[in-house]
């Protein structure tokens, strides 16, 4: 899971980190900081996230306790995101209310080097850029 905001900003999940549920206005959910709700948090197929705080309706909907651990994917079927609980059963993410509070438990290998990676990417090519001279346009 991964979805940019209007302005183009995600980024991946980090262990041990807070993330809510954020209804956007084309009526996808997505998983935000509290504290920068313009980005979106993106998900490896592998993560581990406890759901954290479920609401009475959502408890009652999917048969869940207040808390519950869950591994994250994609079912790549119907391009769904999926928590996936210990006996089987999923829960969609466009499913779960605004405001559902996730923790993450764990990322799964290399994507934490990934974004480090994309990060010296990205700053490499800046630099590349602002290294290369410009032309006046000829006429």
């Amino acid at each position: 899971m991964c979805y940019a905001s209007a302005e183009g900003h995600s980024r991946n999940a980090r262990a041990d980190e807070v993330l809510v549920v954020r209804r956007q206005p084309h009526g996808s959910n997505w998983l935000v900081s509290p504290e920068d709700a313009s980005t979106a948090v993106c998900l490896r197929t592998g993560t581990e996230v406890e759901l954290l705080y479920i609401p009475e309706e959502t408890q009652r909907r999917f048969g869940l306790p207040v808390e519950v651990k869950t591994n994250f994917r994609t079912d790549d079927w119907w391009r769904r995101d999926v928590f996936v609980l210990r006996n089987g059963r999923k829960v969609v993410l466009r499913k779960l209310q605004e405001g559902q509070v996730i923790r993450v438990l764990s990322v799964p290998a290399g994507s934490a080097q990934e974004e480090v990676s994309l990060q010296e990417e990205q700053t490499e090519n800046r630099i590349e850029v602002e290294r290369t001279p410009r032309h006046p346009l000829r006429r």
